[in-house]
């Protein structure tokens, strides 16, 4: 099967799959057999990974699970450049300094990407709307080109927001980012006085900064919500989930039923979203927006993935997987939508499964548990000197 027939099989069966209503897993054998042919692929045409894959006695034959395919720590996109793509159409990068400090994900079509976009973000999002005003409290993708989260949050607008929708944080004359809380102060006023039923999106960081700015609260219109992602840490100061929760609640009236939490990185192309908002609008009261949630029980973070995506949580340094629910380990990605550059993506995260489906994710995990990740890279690395 050549790369084309690849993409587009999996583009296919991301396309058929029902946000609302379709299983948050397939089978193994139908997992496995997309992963084989999108592994075939890569080995063929992502020199780097074929090289380590070679070094460790791997090849397209000798695959009989998806867990058999060697998985990448997420630090290798910034030695080494792992994409079939001759030349990419488009390409993210994660957060440094300087560019040789970051990592670099190249995509030769955005078709999966975008394929893979929608569907989970309307089932943990918006369930209950076609359309929805979106204030968003990050910059757009014309200001931060380079930045897949702000490629996913034009598409979203672009698809979910209404005439009223926007960014709130814009780039300068001399290139950095400002904060444009005055006008999110002014949107909000409209929000509240209309009662236009309301999403915020944007980072942990930027909720953060927006809310030791302004000591302005507002009661947004019944069905308004949240999404956040990222870390938790701002310029003056640290806070936890369930604080900046509780600051969505009592400065926003948007109630924690109501917040959902994204997590994904640059070096994939699926998301995790926690499903809050989704299993209780499920439980008696899913609706269309505008309606009330009260009095139903709040499960914060517990995160999903689409069909298409698989979680395990690993040891730090065997990296064999851990089986056993609320045993903490690093978290693995297998990312069917990563077509062109690898599918098994290895983080620097720790979190733990959850009975019943999903896992949870407890921050970045010291450097001295990092150890098999730092092996591994140094494999690869030397693999291709």
């Amino acid at each position: 099967m050549s790369h084309n027939e690849a993409k587009y099989q999996i583009i296919d069966a991301i396309d058929v799959w029902n946000p609302i209503d379709g299983p948050l897993e397939w089978s193994d054998e139908t997992f496995t057999q997309l992963a084989r042919e999108i592994f075939r692929t890569q080995f063929e045409g992502n020199i780097p990974y074929r090289s380590f894959c070679e070094k460790r006695g791997v090849e397209p034959g000798s695959i009989r699970s998806y867990r058999d395919i060697p998985a990448v720590p997420t630090d290798v996109f910034k030695h080494v450049r792992l994409t079939t793509a001759d030349e990419p159409v488009r390409t993210f990068r994660t957060s440094g300094t300087t560019l040789g400090e970051r990592g670099e994900h190249h995509f030769g079509t955005l078709e999966v990407y975008k394929a893979s976009l929608f569907g989970p973000f309307e089932r943990f999002c918006v369930p209950d709307a076609d359309e929805i005003r979106m204030l968003v409290v990050a910059p757009s993708g014309s200001d931060l080109p380079d930045s897949s989260l702000s490629f996913m949050l034009d598409e979203l607008l672009e698809r979910f927001g209404d005439a009223q929708s926007g960014y709130f944080v814009h780039k300068t004359d001399d290139g950095s980012l400002e904060m444009a809380f005055d006008a999110l102060v002014e949107a909000l006023d409209e929000a509240e006085r209309d009662g236009v039923v309301t999403m915020l999106l944007g980072t942990a960081f930027g909720f953060a900064e927006f809310f030791d700015a302004t000591d302005k609260a507002w009661q947004l219109a019944d069905g308004s919500r949240v999404m956040e992602t990222g870390g938790f840490k701002g310029k003056t100061r640290e806070i936890s989930r369930d604080e900046l929760y509780e600051m969505f609640e009592t400065r926003l009236g948007v109630p924690q039923v109501r917040c959902v939490s994204e997590y994904s990185m640059t070096e994939l192309s699926s998301q995790a979203y926690s499903d809050d908002l989704f299993k209780n609008l499920q439980h008696g009261v899913r609706h269309r927006v505008g309606g009330a949630n009260h009095g139903v029980r709040h499960r914060v973070g517990v995160l999903q993935t689409p069909p298409w995506a698989r979680v395990e949580i690993v040891d730090p340094l065997s990296f064999e997987p851990i089986e056993e629910p609320r045993t903490e380990g690093l978290i693995r990605w297998y990312d069917l939508a990563n077509t062109e550059s690898v599918i098994v993506v290895q983080t620097s995260d720790l979190g733990v499964l959850v009975e019943g489906g999903g896992f949870l994710l407890h921050g970045r995990a010291p450097q001295a548990q990092l150890r098999g990740c730092s092996l591994t890279i140094e494999e690869i690395v030397s693999a291709n000197e």
